[in-house]
């Protein structure tokens, strides 16, 4: 769930991503955008081969994740880059969007995914990154 007002952020379709969370008005450093909220699903109990949406699951410890309610507009939109603007804070069984820098007003709302390193088990591998920034690797797998 959104913990900033609707004044800060908006959702828009963007080019290679699906939708998108972008700034509205400027979010200064170290503010907290969200919390990661969704169903509880142990991990060992999950097919993540039959989940086509697989990207949504959001890790919380080694025995539960957490799926969110992909119906929801919510912090599940924001999108991966190589270069982000927000991380992944997991603290108390809570997982946070916390901003690393100040985000302007049009810049989108990024996280590094933290894919685990593609050790050929992901073959075909689909996770691959369009951020476009300048250190793009081109995968949101960790190298």
């Amino acid at each position: 769930m959104f913990l900033i007002s609707t004044d800060y952020f908006q959702i828009k379709k963007t080019k290679n991503k699906g939708r998108g969370v972008f700034c509205k008005k400027e979010i200064k450093d170290k503010i907290i955008i969200g919390e990661y909220t969704g169903e509880k699903i142990k991990i060992a109990e999950y097919d993540l081969e039959k989940d086509k949406l697989g990207l949504y699951l959001m890790y919380l410890n080694d025995t539960y994740a957490i799926y969110p309610d992909l119906t929801k507009v919510d912090i599940h939109l924001i999108n991966h880059s190589c270069e982000p603007n927000c991380k992944i804070v997991n603290s108390k069984g809570h997982v946070y969007f916390k901003a690393i820098k100040n985000i302007k007003v049009g810049q989108e709302l990024t996280i590094l995914y933290l894919l685990p390193p593609n050790d050929g088990l992901c073959n075909p591998c689909t996770h691959s990154c369009h951020c476009g920034r300048k250190k793009c690797t081109g995968t949101m797998h960790l190298l």
